[in-house]
């Protein structure tokens, strides 16, 4: 677990056993899994629009909602939790199977693989901790500073833009 998205945390550097605000581990893994999936679906959005595959608002909706749960004290629920990273798989492999429709690029870049959400917590948390912020590093301090930045930036818009949708 790694946390600092809040002026609560630990030693002003970061919670990483759990969270000064009651976040526990599984909860942090679950939602850097989460914001890594969107980062999937994000990106067979775009592809589709190559291919005149227009997001819906729908899309946009649950893009904008699941980023929110991932902010602080939003959401720590681990069965909502796998509930949208089943939304977000399921929305994503739609424009998958739109793309490969039309002959485009099905692949995500750099030879990654699709991430396929296990069917249990301990295999999403399992799944997270692999993308967290913990694993996903830079070397440059600058680079993984606005990585970081980009992410928490992010995730305040969709917070904005979530509670106008309401």
């Amino acid at each position: 677990m790694f946390c600092y998205q809040c002026e609560q945390t630990a030693k002003g550097t970061g919670c990483t056993n759990v969270g000064v605000c009651g976040k526990q581990p599984d909860v942090a893994a679950l939602q850097d899994l989460l914001v890594y999936m969107v980062s999937e679906l994000s990106f067979f959005a775009r592809e589709g629009l190559k291919h005149g595959i227009k997001t819906d608002r729908e899309t946009n909706l649950l893009t904008i909602e699941a980023l929110f749960h991932t902010l602080t004290n939003v959401d720590f629920d681990p069965e909502r939790l796998k509930m949208i990273l089943g939304l977000v798989a399921a929305k994503r492999d739609f424009f998958i199977d739109a793309i490969a429709a039309k002959g485009g690029n099905t692949a995500l870049p750099g030879g990654k693989g699709l991430t396929k959400p296990d069917a249990t917590i301990e295999g999403l948390v399992k799944q997270g901790e692999a993308v967290g912020f913990q694993v996903v590093k830079n070397d440059n301090p600058d680079i993984a500073s606005l990585m970081h930045t980009l992410v928490f930036g992010i995730r305040g818009v969709a917070a904005y833009a979530y509670h106008a949708a309401l």
